[in-house]
């Protein structure tokens, strides 16, 4: 199986209560909070991880417009 990576742009704003914003730049859909820089880290990349299933989770339903699609896995690198 080959391996593709890709890059996404983690964004890191302070909030008012001095907790720390974290989202994906490129998914607008994943963004999470959390009281330290560490912890928002560590939190942005579970809400990708959880994001990815829940898009395999949508994908995997049937819709009757996937015919003859190929569905291969991809493996994704995430640094934060």
């Amino acid at each position: 199986m080959a391996t593709t990576s890709f890059q996404l742009t983690a964004v890191f704003r302070p909030l008012e209560d001095g907790w720390v914003q974290a989202s994906i730049q490129e998914l607008p859909g994943v963004i999470t909070a959390a009281p330290t820089a560490a912890e928002a880290k560590a939190m942005l990349a579970d809400a990708l991880h959880e994001y990815l299933l829940a898009l395999g989770e949508l994908e995997a339903q049937p819709d009757g417009e996937q015919g003859n699609a190929d569905h291969s896995p991809v493996a994704v690198t995430v640094d934060v």
